[in-house]
């Protein structure tokens, strides 16, 4: 995070960032007030609701989204579709560890060890550097991009030594994975694209909303759920699940709008 807001105003201008990074808010808004309609749509019990809910929030933005909005639309567009990882860190890292450790089987996290985790320090840090256009020093900018390099390949560790304990050929068997991926890979994205086309004018930046909002299920739910005792099983299968669709749903989101 740090690493991609250092140095914004060589990208674009500041009037374009502000409004990238409030139409990134505004639609994890729209996402956090839908979550709480998911598990009732999907009958989850308990244990699910939770992973749910944060699945309706978060995709894989970073680790996937990136390279396919520069895939589509160029590399230009890259640090425009970073700044959704502002509000996402924010919430992940504070809101998602809630989501995730209500369904837990272990004593809840305290509200200190939700709030004042190391991803959402470095969230509110670089938030700080953005607005205030703080230059870090060339070692420092280099410990941030080295250790933000390490973290989607760990994230992928994880969920390969948590597959390892779950049964591969019931995951492509579960039925409701099917239909979870369906609703938040293609229903979503094609929501937002008709509630905002006549809003955000400049069809990159409506491209990169709907792009980053069709990205499968975040390696971090993995992670998270391991960490805070929530449901890996069904957090597993989905990010597996979803991450397999997703070569198909978004080539086929992508030809269909743009």
């Amino acid at each position: 995070m740090i690493a991609s807001v250092e140095g914004a105003g060589e990208v674009g201008t500041k009037s374009d960032t502000l409004f990238v990074l409030l139409t990134a808010t505004l639609m994890y808004l729209f996402t956090v007030g839908l979550a709480k309609f998911s598990p009732k749509l999907f009958r989850a019990d308990k244990e699910t609701e939770g992973i749910i809910e944060f699945l309706t929030i978060f995709t894989n933005n970073g680790f996937m989204g990136l390279p396919v909005v520069q895939a589509i639309f160029g590399t230009g567009t890259l640090f425009y579709a970073s700044l959704y990882g502002i509000p996402n860190n924010l919430l992940i890292y504070s809101l998602g560890v809630f989501l995730i450790a209500k369904g837990s089987k272990k004593s809840r996290a305290s509200l200190k060890a939700i709030l004042l985790n190391p991803g959402n320090l470095a969230s509110l840090f670089a938030v700080f550097v953005f607005l205030f256009d703080v230059k870090l020093s060339a070692s420092v900018m280099d410990t941030a991009t080295s250790i933000g390099n390490i973290t989607s390949p760990l994230a992928m560790i994880i969920i390969g030594a948590s597959l390892a304990d779950i049964d591969i050929l019931g995951a492509f068997k579960e039925w409701k994975i099917y239909l979870f991926a369906f609703y938040r890979m293609i229903v979503i994205p094609l929501f937002l694209w008709w509630a905002t086309k006549g809003i955000l004018t400049n069809p990159t930046m409506l491209g990169i909303l709907v792009i980053i909002s069709a990205m499968p299920g975040p390696a971090m739910a993995v992670a998270l759920s391991m960490q805070y005792g929530g449901n890996t099983a069904f957090s597993t299968r989905y990010v597996f699940i979803s991450t397999l669709l997703s070569v198909f749903t978004i080539p086929l989101l992508a030809a269909l709008l743009f």
